[in-house]
């Protein structure tokens, strides 16, 4: 987590390089151009709470324009950075209710599938690009966009982590033996899996020891 630090410090003083990252990758890409590029302002629309997408189509066309939620004007195509949980789950977060219930009483920034359940197995890093408000008029119009940003936060990440850095932490596979191995021989102890929270502790030096921050390692 230190190249985290060491980047959000970096941020605070000179700002992020994001839209930089991905301006390069369209002018060395040119046919990415439809996709990647940034999306206009009039299709970032957060609904109330409680309102509902009205039909089956992907846009929201037909959706009561009084329901959005009024918002101050933000600085165009400038990524911003959020630090915090992130909730993992084997299915598709689609419903503004559950989603607001979930952040105001766990802090939740936002959802994603893929990377469910890797904490269990190892301590990782999750960098996830926001495309929508997962809700019910949730559409893919961000996705590509919301990618290359995450990649490119996933770049400017990589520079400040020396190659020293990454030849000594274990690669994923390595992680997961090591852990199958411990869950193996510590089968019949009652609190095996305390036990194994503690030792990432010792191991990670990033989660903390409340039951609460469990898992607090996801960006």
């Amino acid at each position: 987590m230190t190249g985290v630090s060491k980047l959000r410090a970096r941020y605070l003083r000179k700002g992020n390089a994001i839209r930089e990252h991905v301006d390069s990758m369209l002018e060395s890409n040119p046919a990415m151009q439809q996709n990647f590029k940034h999306r206009n302002p009039e299709d970032d629309q957060l609904f109330q709470v409680d309102y509902d997408h009205m039909d089956g189509k992907k846009d929201c066309k037909n959706c009561n324009e009084d329901r959005l939620v009024r918002r101050k004007s933000r600085t165009p195509d400038v990524p911003v950075v959020h630090y915090g949980l992130i909730g993992s789950a084997n299915q598709v977060m689609r419903h503004g209710v559950t989603r607001e219930k979930l952040r105001q009483e766990r802090g939740i920034l936002c959802f994603e599938m893929e990377a469910a359940g890797l904490m269990d197995n190892f301590p990782c890093l999750v960098i996830r690009g926001i495309c929508d408000y997962s809700d019910t008029h949730k559409n893919k119009d961000w996705q590509s966009y919301a990618a290359a940003t995450a990649a490119a936060y996933a770049k400017e990440l990589l520079g400040v982590i020396t190659p020293a850095q990454v030849d000594e932490t274990p690669t994923a596979a390595d992680a997961i033996k090591v852990i199958k191995a411990i869950k193996v021989s510590l089968l019949h102890f009652s609190a095996y899996d305390v036990v194994l929270k503690k030792l990432f502790y010792l191991n990670t030096g990033c989660l903390e020891e409340s039951g609460q921050n469990w898992g607090g390692c996801r960006r």
